[in-house]
């Protein structure tokens, strides 16, 4: 397998958030996985269309934790992959944030998940 084989890659898609706390949540993610390739800019924005703002990576690179991060308001976070794949970046969204599951579907090979992602309370 490549560094480039789809069947390792997690897409994931932020939408309800402004510009920063996208950029927040693709920071700790980037931090957790170094070879994550965020997309430049968001996409679908338009009136009456919600922005999205879109990141892949390769999960087998992980390397650390993310570190908590702040956000200004909920995000929500969509991933998918293969489950494995995606529990990965789950468990590393997990360090930097409270991750509430909205729910997910599975097929053949992938998973899709939909999460809620808040600032972790202060201890």
């Amino acid at each position: 397998m490549t560094a480039h084989d789809p069947s390792t890659r997690v897409d994931v898609l932020l939408t309800g958030c402004d510009e920063e706390d996208a950029d927040t949540v693709f920071h700790a993610l980037e931090t957790a996985f170094p070879q994550a390739e965020p997309v430049p800019g968001p996409s679908a924005q338009g009136a009456g269309r919600p922005t999205v703002w879109s990141m892949s990576l390769d999960p087998r690179t992980h390397r650390t934790g993310a570190h908590p991060e702040s956000l200004h308001g909920p995000v929500s976070a969509d991933l998918f992959g293969s489950p494995h794949e995606v529990h990965e970046v789950h468990a590393a969204l997990t360090d930097a944030f409270a991750v509430e599951d909205r729910g997910a579907v599975s097929g053949d090979q992938e998973i899709e998940v939909r999460l809620r992602l808040t600032a972790l309370s202060p201890a």
